[in-house]
């Protein structure tokens, strides 16, 4: 059979004008940045060309511009950084469907005493602006809220959450793994304070993504050591990763139009294929015309296990998820379906499209992961 990868929410294969960048760096171009010689000082310019490519891309400025190893190290240092930064309130809020980065730093919040509040969502994935308001006292230190979720392809309405952040003067963390290379991100006029990003999600090299930090916002370094970065982040620039990140972040812009509107057909033409033939078939969180990651199915099939599914097509060659990459191996079960009360007799795979899907596999595809779940279901 054909090996057709539908995992691209995990990570997406870096594109070979991606790598061409970035190998430059790797062989040719390997002066540290920091030297005073030629050599790093070339280096040291690409590192700012390339905050400045990001930059552009975000519609901010480059010394609001911080590269880091990814989205997990990104979103540790906006909530540990801001909370070493400003040690008086001691209320944290975020939702019950975050990533593990931001949830297992929450945890580790509350071991060294701060409040948190994790705001409950709807069946669908989406918090309540009354909620989020409600939550917000004088004690709150600040807010982290997921874009786009990883797992149900839920879009929250960011527009009222920074309405509701703007009107208490509380500090935004969003973290915009997922939805970078989904939509424009204008943050001229999106009033977030901190904003996590991934390279890996939108076929850049993994190990590298970006803290934004809009200025004026204070926050503590997270790795000590060295002046790099303005004394905000320790240790010689992963320099060809950073360039990756850039580069990467160059094409998004060029295909995202055509990028969006391919992957949310294939996405379209699956899942109606596969409700015309499994009863009860369930598409976790919103539709998919509305306010919900393109080319991202979460569905939950009657009367099966999510692992002997997966397993199952995997054995026909369809790579796909049971959520999360960074929790796809446990058995336990997903907090976010948890969080939206999906019923138990349910099992849940998530197939998420790329670049490098095809229209015409979407038959196959389907016939795949029938017969896999015949196979399977109780």
């Amino acid at each position: 059979m054909k090996k057709i990868y539908l995992d691209y929410a995990a990570t997406t294969p870096l594109d070979p004008a991606v790598f061409n960048e970035m190998s430059i760096y790797m062989i040719d171009l390997y002066g540290n940045p920091s030297s005073v010689h030629k050599d790093g000082i070339v280096v040291r310019k690409a590192i700012q060309q390339a905050k400045q490519i990001v930059a552009k891309s975000l519609n901010a400025d480059a010394k609001e511009v911080f590269f880091c190893s990814g989205g997990t190290e990104a979103t540790n240092w906006a909530i540990k950084g801001y909370a070493r930064a400003h040690t008086k309130k001691k209320r944290i809020i975020t939702t019950q469907i975050e990533h593990h980065a931001t949830l297992h730093t929450c945890k580790t919040m509350e071991q060294l005493g701060y409040d948190v509040i994790y705001l409950p969502v709807d069946h669908q994935g989406f918090i309540s602006k009354k909620d989020l308001d409600q939550a917000i006292n004088d004690d709150t230190l600040m807010v982290s809220i997921i874009w786009g979720n990883n797992e149900i392809g839920t879009i929250q309405k960011i527009e009222e959450m920074i309405e509701v952040c703007q009107k208490h003067k509380v500090i935004l963390h969003v973290d915009a793994v997922q939805i970078f290379g989904q939509m424009e991100i204008d943050l001229s006029k999106l009033n977030i304070d901190m904003l996590s990003l991934s390279a890996h999600k939108f076929y850049g090299p993994k190990g590298s993504g970006v803290l934004y930090l809009k200025e004026g916002t204070k926050i503590e370094p997270l790795i000590d050591g060295g002046s790099q970065q303005n004394n905000y982040r320790a240790g010689t620039e992963n320099v060809y990763g950073i360039v990756g990140f850039a580069k990467a972040c160059e094409l998004v812009k060029k295909r995202l139009s055509d990028y969006c509107k391919h992957v949310n057909l294939l996405a379209t033409s699956l899942y109606e294929k596969l409700e015309t033939s499994i009863p009860d078939l369930k598409l976790n969180g919103p539709s998919l015309d509305n306010n919900r990651l393109l080319g991202h199915l979460s569905l939950s099939f009657p009367h099966s296990n999510s692992h002997d599914l997966a397993f199952a097509l995997d054995a026909k060659d369809l790579y796909v998820s049971t959520g999360s990459a960074c929790t796809s191996t446990s058995i336990t079960k997903s907090h976010v379906l948890e969080a939206i009360q999906l019923e138990e007799h349910y099992g849940t795979i998530r197939l998420t499209f790329g670049l490098h899907n095809e229209l015409n596999d979407i038959d196959d595809i389907a016939d795949r992961i029938i017969s896999s779940y015949q196979e399977v279901k109780n």
